[in-house]
């Protein structure tokens, strides 16, 4: 019987504590470990950013959002490693609807350009040769 996988978004609060080394080593070890379960669809570190409180006397910590696709089993496992590991503040693992995991997110709309009022209005000044007063 084939083994069944699920589409999952996992989002760790690593400790500042770490730094920036220290912190995109761990993400690459829980990168390597997840690769080595299933298949890591994209990582999206959000960088250093303000907890809404304090968490083990700590108001900062690296964010960092994991896409991946594993068996069921194996969230447990992760789920098991980040309770464990030291500079983990904070972290959930989340399966995706699949009726929603293929789409993609919409494209950001394009800002309107500003126009110059004063260079349009002269310009419609001398295509209509309006006399000016």
């Amino acid at each position: 019987m084939p083994e069944v996988t699920n589409k999952y978004e996992t989002v760790m609060v690593l400790s500042t504590k770490l730094g920036e080394e220290g912190a995109a080593e761990l993400v690459e070890r829980f990168k390597t470990l997840i690769a080595a379960n299933g298949t890591v669809e994209s990582v999206d570190d959000w960088g250093k950013r303000r907890l809404a409180y304090l968490i083990n006397k700590e108001s900062e910590g690296y964010y960092t959002l994991i896409n991946f696709e594993s068996t069921p089993a194996f969230t447990a496992e992760l789920d098991r490693r980040y309770n464990i590991t030291d500079g983990v503040l904070r972290s959930i693992i989340v399966k995706k609807d699949p009726r929603y995991a293929d789409q993609k997110k919409p494209e950001p709309v394009e800002e309107p350009k500003t126009v110059d009022v004063e260079a349009v209005a002269a310009e419609a000044m001398e295509t209509e040769n309006i006399p000016e007063e």
